[in-house]
């Protein structure tokens, strides 16, 4: 008679949990589309969205820029650097081949909660070889600007926060 109780209870905890993990892959899938933007786009136009976001951070170096799979350019911000708060982060990248240009946005703080160093070689970028990481303390020391600027094979990513 005891077990028949818990029948209903076991029940509503499994349908509970089952609608909970459908309202959080319906959230994920909205805040995904809200946040990446995919849009056809000429090599000019292109060029454009790079250079006018290059222009706004002028006068700052990327933190790593990449030419090729070869680094052309690492600024080390010092260790001692005051942490900038920063909001967010930008990635906006251009695929010449299907000719599309994906601007995604992420919160900053998404990025502090990764404790562990972020290595930049693990999505099949081509960079694993290289062993890049850095950490959401070292973008903080460096600031508002360019952390990445990637072109290989004519595809450019640029990455920057703000």
């Amino acid at each position: 008679m005891k077990a028949r109780r818990w029948a209903p209870i076991l029940f509503g905890v499994a349908v509970f949990v089952v609608f909970v993990g459908i309202s959080a892959a319906v959230f994920g899938v909205s805040w995904v589309r809200e946040h990446l933007q995919v849009e056809a786009a000429s090599p000019t136009n292109a060029d454009a969205a790079f250079a006018d976001v290059r222009q706004r951070f002028a006068s700052k170096p990327p933190l790593l820029e990449l030419r090729d799979s070869v680094v052309a350019r690492r600024h080390q911000p010092a260790a001692d650097a005051p942490r900038t708060s920063l909001n967010t982060m930008h990635v906006l990248a251009w695929d010449p081949e299907d000719e599309q240009l994906a601007r995604f946005e992420l919160p900053f703080w998404l990025i502090r909660l990764k404790e562990s160093p972020i290595r930049f070689g693990t999505f099949a970028t081509g960079l694993d070889e290289l062993r890049i990481s850095m950490t959401a303390a070292d973008i903080e020391r460096y600031g508002p600007g360019i952390i990445i600027d990637i072109t290989r094979d004519g595809k450019d990513v640029l990455v920057w926060v703000d």
